[in-house]
C-alpha cells in the first residue's frame, strides 16, 4: 500500500464522519424507524473506507467490501457518504483492475441494476420510488463504470503510444546501424576495386623488373610501377577527402575506366584478347548505374587476373539485347612465377563477394571460379579461371539509383584520358 492510498482512505473516513456529524442523510428505502442506528452506519462506512487502502493494488477487495456495504447503507441506513463509497467501489476495479475484473465489475453492476428495477416494478412500489431507483442506477452505477472505462482506454492508448515510440526508436537505431554497415562495406569494396588494382600492378611490375636483364625493359616496368603507385595514392587521397567532408552525396574521383583496365591486362599478357563493346558507353542503351556496376566488376576481375593469372587472358564485355555480359578467362599462375601471388583466386578477401554484391545491386548475377566444362558430363577445365557477370541493361535492384552518379564520374574519367582498344561492335 502506498502513502497516497492511505491519504485517500483517510480523506474518505473524514468525509464520512463530517457528513454523519452534520446529520446529512436520507430515509433509505425502508419504512420510517426500521433502519439501523447512525453509529452502525458510520462503523460500516469506516470499514468500507479502510478497503480503499487496496484500491490500486487489489481493487477486488474494494469491490467486495465497499460495494456491498455502500449498497446496504443506501437501502437501510441512508447515509449520504454511502453513495460516494459505492461510486469508488465500482470505479476502482474498472480503472486499476485487470481487464477480467473490469468486465466482471461491469456485468455485476448491470445485472444488479436490472434486478433492482425489476424488483421495484414487481413489488408495486410507487412510481416516484421507481424513478429514484432508476436515477440512482444512472448516477451512482453507470457513471463510475463509463468514467472508469474511458480513463482505462486513454491510459492504454498512452501506453501503446509509448511502446510504439520505443519500437520506432529501436527501429531507427537498427536502420542507422544497418546504414553504417552498408557504408562500411561500400568503402571496403571501393578500396578493393580501385586501390587494389593499382597496387597489384605495382607488385607485378616490381617483381617483373627484378627478373629482366634488358635495362630498357626494366626501366619501363619500373616506370609503370611508379605510375600505378601514384595513381593509387591519388585515388586514396580522393577517397579520404570524401570521407572527411561534410558534403552529402560526394563521390571520389578515381582513375577507373575500361582503357586503364585493358592496359593492366596488356601488362600481364601482351597478347591478351579483349573486346569492349562501344554500346556500353551509351546511356540510352545501358543505364549509368549498370555501367558503374559493370566497371567495378571488371576492375575486380582484372585485379584478380593480374595478381593470380597468366596467359592466355581473354576479356569480352558486350551488350546482348537487354543484357550486358562480362566474361574474363585466364589461366591460373603458380606461386613460383613472377607476380603469381598465391597461385589461385580463392583468396579470403572481399573480391569475390564484391563481384556478387555489385551484380546483385542492379538485379544481375555474377560468378567466379574454375571454368565449367563444355558439356554436362565433362569435368571443369583444370587451371582455368572464369569470371562471368550478367546484368540487365536497365537496373532492377535496390542499388541502381545510388550508383548512377558513380557511373557518370567513371564515364567522365574515360573520356578525359582515352586509350586505344581493340573493339568490335556487337551484332
Amino acid at each position: 500500500m502506498g502513502r497516497r492510498d492511505l491519504l485517500v482512505a483517510g480523506g474518505y473516513a473524514a468525509l464520512v464522519l463530517l457528513l454523519a456529524g452534520t446529520g446529512a442523510h436520507n430515509s433509505g428505502f425502508l419504512p420510517q424507524g426500521q433502519g439501523w442506528p447512525t453509529w452502525v452506519s458510520v462503523a460500516l462506512m469506516l470499514v468500507g473506507c479502510v478497503s480503499l487502502i487496496w484500491r490500486r493494488r487489489r481493487p477486488g477487495v474494494t469491490l467486495a467490501v465497499a460495494g456491498p456495504l455502500g449498497l446496504a447503507e443506501i437501502i437501510v441506513g441512508g447515509q449520504v457518504s454511502a453513495y460516494v463509497l459505492l461510486f469508488e467501489a465500482l470505479f476502482e476495479p474498472v480503472m486499476h483492475g485487470s481487464r477480467r475484473l473490469a468486465r466482471l465489475t461491469t456485468r455485476i453492476a448491470i445485472v444488479g441494476t436490472a434486478l433492482a428495477l425489476l424488483a421495484a416494478l414487481f413489488a408495486g412500489l410507487p412510481g416516484q420510488l421507481v424513478f429514484v431507483i432508476a436515477l440512482l442506477a444512472t448516477l451512482v452505477v453507470m457513471t463510475p463504470l463509463l468514467w472508469g472505462w474511458e480513463v482505462r482506454h486513454h491510459r492504454g492508448a498512452r501506453q501503446a503510444a509509448e511502446q510504439l515510440a520505443g519500437l520506432e526508436h529501436e527501429l531507427a537505431e537498427t536502420r542507422a546501424a544497418h546504414a553504417v554497415e552498408t557504408e562500411r562495406r561500400s568503402i571496403a569494396h571501393d578500396l578493393h576495386d580501385v586501390i587494389a588494382g593499382h597496387l597489384s600492378a605495382v607488385s607485378l611490375h616490381t617483381n617483373l623488373a627484378s627478373s629482366l636483364e634488358d635495362p630498357a625493359a626494366r626501366d619501363r616496368s619500373l616506370t609503370t610501377a611508379r605510375d600505378s603507385a601514384h595513381a593509387a595514392l591519388r585515388d586514396l587521397r580522393s577517397m579520404i577527402g570524401v570521407l572527411s567532408t561534410e558534403q552529402a552525396g560526394a563521390l571520389p574521383a578515381v582513375t577507373l575506366d575500361w582503357p586503364s583496365l585493358s592496359a593492366r591486362l596488356r601488362d600481364r599478357d601482351p597478347a591478351a584478347q579483349m573486346r569492349i563493346d562501344p554500346a556500353l558507353s551509351d546511356p540510352a542503351r545501358v543505364e549509368p548505374s549498370v555501367q558503374a556496376a559493370l566497371l567495378r566488376i571488371g576492375a575486380e576481375a582484372v585485379t584478380n587476373a593480374v595478381r593470380h593469372g597468366r596467359a592466355p587472358i581473354t576479356l569480352d564485355v558486350g551488350l546482348f539485347g537487354r543484357e550486358v555480359r562480362l566474361e574474363l578467362v585466364n589461366r591460373r599462375a603458380d606461386a613460383s612465377e613472377p607476380g603469381g601471388g598465391s597461385g589461385g583466386a580463392e583468396g579470403r578477401g572481399v573480391g569475390r563477394g564484391a563481384i556478387s554484391h555489385r551484380a546483385t545491386a542492379v538485379g544481375g548475377t555474377a560468378s567466379s571460379g574454375p571454368m565449367p566444362a563444355a558439356g554436362p558430363a565433362e569435368a571443369p577445365t583444370p587451371g582455368t579461371w572464369q569470371v562471368l557477370a550478367r546484368l540487365p541493361a536497365h537496373a532492377t535492384g535496390p542499388g541502381g539509383a545510388a550508383d548512377a552518379s558513380s557511373a557518370h564520374d567513371s564515364a567522365h574519367d574515360s573520356a578525359r584520358d582515352p586509350v586505344p582498344l581493340t573493339q568490335e561492335t556487337t551484332p
